[in-house]
């Protein structure tokens, strides 16, 4: 396959924020940084209103940058372009950015603040025969993969209870466990509601929840960000337990085995098997996941069918917070 074209809209923190400061040369946490590392891939553009942000962007990958997408699109026309924008501005932007014809747009998450304007970005790269990729790069990780299929396999049992802790919002990190329990447990999720929380920045609840998938009923529990972040998961089972550290920078697992000192009962093993996390390079792994599929149609880890049923479930735990 030959080399694909690549823009970035919208330079902040995954736009290109993360490649700054105290970070290891081995990581990939950007858009910008996937594509300009990647052999495949040319990073052409940018886009931001901030000038500011323009600037570094230009100085730090030696392309140009745009402070809007019709100058930008006056100049070139990518085949892959991140959509980086605020959640808010996604359904505006997409729409504006198909008409540049893109062969693929990765999309952040949610892939829109609202359902009927997440269904209509889905139905309009259908029609524009546009990849659409949402960024809930987890599904694409190697290592949480490993841990998916080992679930899926029945290596921890059946799942009958979990905890997930998420701060800073549910839209913006709760989305990424929501979508990531889909991927693990399947889709069939209904919502208990338990306590409503308060809002992060005023725009982004914070509730505590119950979901259900199927027997295995997870707590969906917020923690406080400005104390410190906190993004982990736990899942038990009837033959051992899976925890999910640190965002999924680490993953342990302990298995169920015949205690030594009292021979009537199991215990965990300590520690389990390793499932090594690749988390320090997500983005890398999104852009091997879309490659893939462009050369061979592998479905995608993460497309605009599986965000809009994430979405689905966020929107049901919201529909509580409003009736109480």
């Amino acid at each position: 396959m030959n080399q694909l074209s690549a823009a970035v809209i919208g330079l902040g923190r995954i736009g290109q924020g993360y490649d700054y400061g105290p970070v290891s040369d081995d990581r990939v946490l950007t858009h910008a940084g996937a594509f300009a590392a990647h052999p495949r891939i040319e990073l052409i553009a940018g886009v931001d209103p901030d000038p500011r942000e323009r600037e570094r962007f230009t100085k730090k990958f030696s392309v140009p940058a745009y402070p809007d997408i019709a100058t930008m699109q006056e100049k070139c026309r990518p085949d892959v372009i991140a959509l980086c924008t605020p959640t808010n501005e996604h359904y505006a932007v997409f729409k504006q950015l198909l008409t540049g014809n893109p062969r693929t747009i990765i999309c952040e998450k949610p892939i829109a603040p609202r359902l009927n304007e997440a269904r209509e970005m889905v139905q309009l790269a259908k029609e524009s025969c546009c990849v659409l990729l949402v960024n809930y790069m987890r599904r694409f990780e190697p290592g949480t993969r490993a841990l998916a299929e080992a679930i899926r396999q029945g290596r921890f049992g059946e799942i009958y209870k979990g905890t997930v802790w998420y701060s800073k919002g549910l839209l913006n990190n709760g989305s990424h466990f929501v979508d990531l329990l889909c991927f693990m447990l399947g889709n069939q999720v209904e919502v208990e509601f338990v306590r409503k929380g308060r809002d992060w920045n005023d725009n982004d609840p914070e509730p505590d929840c119950c979901l259900h998938f199927g027997a295995a009923h997870i707590y969906l529990l917020a923690a406080r960000e400005e104390c410190y972040s906190l993004h982990s998961m736990e899942l038990v089972g009837t033959k051992g337990v899976a925890s999910y550290l640190n965002g999924g920078e680490e993953i342990r697992t302990r298995f169920a085995a015949p205690d030594p000192t009292f021979p009537d009962s199991n215990a965990l093993q300590q520690p389990g098997v390793c499932f090594e996390s690749q988390m320090n390079r997500y983005q890398w792994h999104v852009l091997e996941g879309l490659l893939q599929h462009l050369d061979t149609g592998q479905p995608l880890a993460s497309d605009g069918n599986s965000a809009l049923h994430t979405l689905g479930i966020i929107d049901a735990i919201l529909s509580r917070l409003q009736t109480g």
